[in-house]
C-alpha cells in the first residue's frame, strides 16, 4: 500500500520546493490588527486577542508527556495566507479540521505526506500551540515526524505573533530530534524553550490515578514506629524501597519506568509527585490522622475521615485469592543460552527465560544486537535442593509458625535476617559448583560474571517484581568475589524484606516460590544504560517506544536524588508521512548530567528502536500462540538494554509490560 501512494504521489508530479512559503502575497494578507468578534466562530478564531479567547478553544494535548498543559491547534493555509485558532476540543485533529472546515478531501494518508514533508508543496502549517501553566511558557509545538523548514517555522511564528496577544512569550518546542539538529546548526534564530524546561518547570506529576483511605505519614518516620499496609506514605526523594502501603505521595519526579512507579501500577495504588508536598500545611497537619486521598490528572486531594470510614473501607475491600507459582525442580544440569526460552521457565525462572528469547532474536539474520555473551542458567533444583538443608529448613519453618501467630513486623525481619545468613553459611553444592566454574572458563575470555535473580516471583504478566532482589558479581578463582558466594547472595535474595512483604501483600505462597539465577559475563564499562517499553506511554493506541536512558552506569530505575534521565519515545515516521522512512524521536527531557548533549545519538536511537523493535515482533508471536493473552489490549515488553563501552548494542532482558 505504501508503495502504491508513492506511486501515486510521483506519477502526478509533485513539485519538491525547499523551503517554499507564501506569507502576504494572497488574498488574505496578514494584518497587525487583531480582528473582531464578528470573524469568529464556533470552528475556529482568526486571532487570539486574549488569554480568555485561549481559554475559550484550548483542548487536551494529543499527548500527556506533560501535565497541566493547555493546547489549542493551528492551521496555516498557505495558499490562502490566512491563520486559524481552532476550536480544540471539537477538532481532536488537523486533518478534521482542515477537512470539515476547509474542504480538504485528500484521505488521511496523502494529507499527512503534503503537510509533514519539508520538500513537498504544502497546503498547511500544522502545529500546537500549547501553555505550560505551571511554567507560565508558550510553546510551538511540532509533531517529531515534522520536516518542516526554518523559514516556515519563521512565518508562522510571525504570523501567530501578528494574530494574537503572545508577542514575545511565544517559544518554539525544540522537542524533536529534526528541531535539535537545526537547532544545533544555527538554523533556528528565533526564541526557543526546551523539553527540560517544561519538564523541570512541572509541579506535579500523576503516577497512578486512584482513591486511598487510610493513615497519613511521613515515610522517614517509619525507622520508629511499624508501617501498616493501610499507610498513605509521603516520602522525600526516591526511595530505593518503597513498603507496602494504600497510597504514596513523593516531592521527587519519576520516570514512567522508575521502580516506584513499576511498584504503584502493579499494586492499582493511587500515588503522585507534588514538589511542594513536604510543605503543605494542610499535609502537615493530617499527620497521624485517617484520610481520604483522591489522586486524579491534574490534583491531589486529601480530606479528614473517620478512623471507622478507613475500616469499612478496607473491610469491603476485594481481598486477593492466595495464589501459588508454577514450579518445576527435576532438571538437574546448568542449562546454556541456546537452550533457554519461555518453554523453561518454570524451570529457570522468567529473567532467564526473557533473556533466551532474547538470544534467539540476536541470532537471527539481521540482527543488530547481543544479549550479554557466556549466558547460562542454574535451574531452581539448586535453589531446592540448598534450601533443604536443615539449618536452613528450620529457620523457614520457624518463619511460618511466626506469620501464623501474627508476629509483628520487626520479630518478622528478624527472622528473615536468619534465613539469609543461614543461605550464606551453608557451602555450596560441590559439582554445581564445578559446572559454574567450568561454563565461566569455557568461554575463554571472560572471568567476571554477573549472577541475577530469576526467580518464578519476578518478571510476571502483573506483577515485575522490579527492584525485590539481588544481582551479584563472582569472579572466577578471586577471594574478594568468590563465584560460590555470589550464586548464594543471590538465593539469600530471595529473603529480603521488601520482597516478603511484596509477596505477602499479593498473597503469594511462599511455598511455591523458587529462586533460579541467569548468568552472563559482567560489564565493567558502558557508555549508556536504560530501560525501555515496546508502546507510546504517552499517547494510547498512537505508534513508538518509551525510552529512558542515562550515561554510563547510573540507574535509570533508582537514580540518586536530583538526577534526571533522557527520556523520549521513538517512532518510525512512515506512520505519520509515508515517504519518510526513518525513525523520529519526541524529547521529554534530557540528562542533566551529561553537559546538555543527548545521551544517544540520532544513529544509536534508531538501532535501538529496530532492535526493540524485533523483540517485540518475536513476543507478538509468542503472544498469539498463547491463549492466556487472548484479548490482552496494549500488552507491550519491558527491557532493559546498554551500550557498552565499544558503542556495542545488548538487550539485557525482557519482561511482560501492561
Amino acid at each position: 500500500m505504501k508503495k502504491l501512494l508513492k506511486a501515486i504521489c510521483i506519477s502526478a508530479g509533485l513539485v519538491a520546493i525547499s523551503g517554499f512559503f507564501v506569507y502576504y502575497t494572497h488574498k488574505r494578507e496578514a494584518s497587525n490588527r487583531l480582528l473582531s468578534a464578528s470573524q469568529r466562530n464556533s470552528d475556529y478564531y482568526l486571532s487570539l486577542r486574549n488569554f480568555a479567547d485561549f481559554q475559550a478553544i484550548q483542548g487536551s494535548p494529543l499527548s500527556n508527556k506533560f501535565n497541566d498543559v493547555l493546547s489549542v491547534k493551528v492551521v496555516f493555509d498557505v495558499r490562502e495566507g490566512t491563520l486559524y485558532f481552532t476550536q480544540s476540543r471539537k477538532y481532536r485533529y488537523h486533518h478534521e479540521f482542515c477537512r470539515d472546515v476547509l474542504g480538504d478531501s485528500s484521505p488521511l494518508e496523502i494529507f499527512n505526506m503534503l503537510n509533514y514533508g519539508g520538500t513537498l508543496n504544502r497546503k498547511y502549517l500544522l502545529a500546537n500551540l500549547n501553555y505550560y501553566t505551571r511554567s507560565k511558557i508558550y510553546g510551538l509545538e511540532f509533531v517529531s515526524e515534522d520536516r518542516i523548514t526554518p523559514e516556515q517555522i519563521k512565518g508562522l511564528v510571525k504570523s501567530i505573533k501578528e494574530n494574537s496577544y503572545l508577542g514575545d512569550s511565544l517559544n518554539v518546542l525544540i522537542s524533536s530530534d529534526y528541531l535539535l539538529a537545526l537547532n544545533n546548526e544555527g538554523k533556528l534564530d528565533i526564541k526557543k524553550v526546551f523539553p527540560s524546561d517544561i519538564y523541570n518547570g512541572q509541579r506535579f506529576q500523576l503516577l497512578n490515578a486512584g482513591v486511598a483511605y487510610g493513615t497519613l505519614r511521613m515515610a522517614e518516620d517509619l525507622k520508629n514506629m511499624l508501617s501498616s499496609a493501610h499507610d498513605i506514605l509521603v516520602f522525600k526523594g526516591t526511595p530505593a524501597n518503597v513498603p507496602v502501603c494504600a497510597g504514596i505521595l513523593t516531592n521527587s519526579y519519576q520516570t514512567p519506568l522508575s521502580h516506584i512507579n513499576i511498584l504503584c501500577h502493579n499494586r492499582k495504588i493511587p500515588s503522585a509527585v507534588d514538589i511542594d508536598i513536604l510543605n503543605n500545611k494542610k499535609v502537615r497537619a493530617y499527620l497521624g490522622k485517617p484520610v481520604k486521598m483522591v489522586i486524579n490528572n491534574d490534583s491531589i486531594s486529601i480530606t479528614l475521615v473517620s478512623a471507622a470510614t478507613v475500616d469499612s473501607f478496607w473491610k469491603n475491600a476485594i481481598e486477593r485469592k492466595p495464589v501459588k507459582l508454577n514450579y518445576n525442580i527435576t532438571w538437574k544440569e546448568l542449562i546454556p543460552a541456546a537452550n533457554i526460552g519461555l518453554e523453561v521457565k518454570n524451570i529457570v525462572g522468567n529473567k532467564a527465560a526473557g533473556y533466551g528469547e532474547l538470544y534467539k532474536v540476536s541470532k537471527k539474520i539481521g540482527s543488530n544486537f547481543l544479549v550479554p555473551e557466556g549466558g547460562f542458567a542454574i535451574p531452581f533444583y539448586f535453589y531446592s535442593q540448598h534450601v533443604s538443608n536443615h539449618n536452613i529448613k528450620k529457620e523457614i519453618d520457624a518463619l511460618a509458625v511466626m506469620k501464623g501467630a501474627n508476629a509483628s513486623d520487626s520479630m518478622i525481619s528478624v527472622q528473615l535476617k536468619r534465613i539469609r545468613k543461614a543461605i550464606k553459611e551453608q557451602p555450596l553444592d560441590a559439582k554445581l559448583l564445578s559446572d559454574v566454574n567450568k561454563a565461566i572458563v569455557a568461554t575463554g575470555r571472560w572471568k567476571a560474571f554477573r549472577f541475577r535473580s530469576s526467580s518464578n516471583a519476578e518478571d510476571m504478566d502483573g506483577f515485575s517484581g522490579a527492584g525485590l532482589y539481588e544481582s551479584k558479581t563472582g569472579i572466577l578463582n578471586d577471594t574478594d568475589k568468590p563465584v560460590d558466594m555470589a550464586v548464594k547472595k543471590v538465593w539469600a535474595s530471595a529473603w529480603n524484606d521488601v520482597a516478603y512483604n511484596e509477596r505477602e501483600a499479593w498473597h503469594i505462597d511462599e511455598n511455591s516460590v523458587m529462586m533460579g539465577i541467569l548468568a552472563h559475563r559482567s560489564f565493567p564499562d558502558e557508555k549508556a544504560n536504560g530501560v525501555a517499553i515496546t508502546k507510546n506511554l504517552y499517547r494510547p493506541k498512537f505508534p513508538g517506544f518509551t525510552v529512558n536512558v542515562q550515561v554510563g552506569e547510573v540507574p535509570v530505575v533508582s537514580p540518586p536524588d536530583s538526577v534526571t534521565c533522557e527520556q523520549f519515545v521513538c517512532m518510525n515516521a512512515d506512520v505519520i508521512n509515508i515517504l519518510q522512512d526513518e525513525v523520529t524521536i519526541d524529547y521529554i527531557t534530557y540528562s542533566n548530567i551529561n553537559n546538555g548533549k543527548t545521551v544517544l545519538s540520532k544513529k544509536n536511537v534508531a538501532r535501538l528502536y529496530n532492535a526493540l523493535a524485533a523483540a517485540h515482533k518475536h513476543y507478538a508471536r509468542l503472544w498469539a500462540m498463547d491463549k492466556s493473552k487472548a484479548g490482552q489490549e496494549g500488552y507491550a515488553l519491558d527491557i532493559e538494554f546498554k551500550f557498552d563501552s565499544n558503542g556495542i548494542l545488548y538487550l539485557k532482558q525482557a519482561r511482560p509490560y501492561r
